[in-house]
């Protein structure tokens, strides 16, 4: 459990760091636009093509499919409840939709990814990215449709990431190996996927009052239900299904914080996105405690 609360704590502390270096104006809140262009494009997409390089195989599909159909039926059931949740939690049309988000989705890129890597290895990251995949499918359509009052569109699904899946997919499965020097460049690119991810959070969430950010009944109704019921139940049904091998994975990616999706795409339609900063800092600083317990209680 201490372990799990050092890497949590190490994550937040990368957040910490963004926030202050933003409000003591050593880095303006427009280099997040830069940041957020480097992990979307280059370090996250390294991360995945390095670990489904090395792991994907026929033997692993075989073995791993069953993930893809539990995460399928996992995040549409999650979509659905936190609908009729944040039904009862405000009258607001577009404060529903936040808040639905925020139930439905965890902050699983920028802080389940990194955790799985760095608690449990390649192989647990590569477990994780195939059970996200449905969640990223819906992130991508339904989510970001949602949040800035577009159409579904699907050509949003040809993102950076299913580019750089396919790619991972096709090394791991040939076998086929990189020259040298591709190869330590995507490793090293991979390496910056959790500090930058972190350090974006923490420079996003700081231009807003901190204080400010830590009041409403509502957010910490949302973090309640985000960081304690929603992945406890998601568990306790694996575990009496008889999935037991399941239970971290999904356990992991659906314990995480709220997104930043809640400020980022608000901000696009000009709608108010504090609800959406409001929400990450509180659950980004509860996890500290609540991911630990889990994973000591389940694992």
């Amino acid at each position: 459990m201490f372990i799990v609360m050092q890497q949590v704590l190490q994550l937040v502390l990368f957040a910490a760091v963004g926030y202050i270096l933003c409000k003591s104006g050593k880095v303006k809140s427009e280099h997040t636009k830069l940041l957020s262009t480097l992990h979307v494009y280059l370090f996250l997409p390294c991360t995945v093509i390095n670990t489904y390089a090395a792991n994907f195989t026929v033997a692993y599909i075989r073995e791993k499919y069953p993930l893809l159909i539990a995460s399928i039926v996992i995040i549409t059931l999650t979509i659905v409840i936190g609908t009729l949740i944040s039904r009862l939690l405000t009258r607001h049309p577009y404060q529903r939709v936040v808040y639905s988000y925020s139930l439905a989705f965890s902050n699983y890129g920028f802080f389940g990814y990194p955790l799985v890597e760095g608690l449990f290895g390649s192989l647990a990251l590569q477990n994780a990215m195939i059970f996200a995949l449905p969640i990223s499918l819906c992130t991508n359509t339904w989510g970001y449709a949602t949040l800035t009052k577009t159409e579904m569109k699907l050509k949003r699904l040809l993102s950076p990431v299913v580019w750089a899946t396919l790619i991972g997919a096709v090394l791991g499965l040939t076998g086929l190996k990189l020259p040298a020097v591709l190869t330590s460049l995507i490793s090293k690119s991979a390496a910056c996927m959790a500090p930058v991810g972190m350090l974006l959070a923490g420079m996003v969430v700081s231009e807003f009052d901190f204080l400010s950010l830590l009041k409403g009944k509502n957010n910490y109704i949302i973090a309640a239900l985000r960081l304690i019921l929603i992945p406890c139940a998601i568990a306790l049904s694996l575990k009496l299904l008889g999935m037991e091998s399941m239970v971290l994975t999904a356990l992991m990616m659906h314990a995480m914080p709220c997104g930043m999706n809640t400020i980022v795409f608000p901000r696009l339609v000009d709608e108010d996105c504090r609800a959406g900063a409001s929400m990450t800092l509180i659950t980004s600083l509860l996890a500290i405690i609540t991911i630990p317990l889990l994973v000591a209680v389940f694992s």
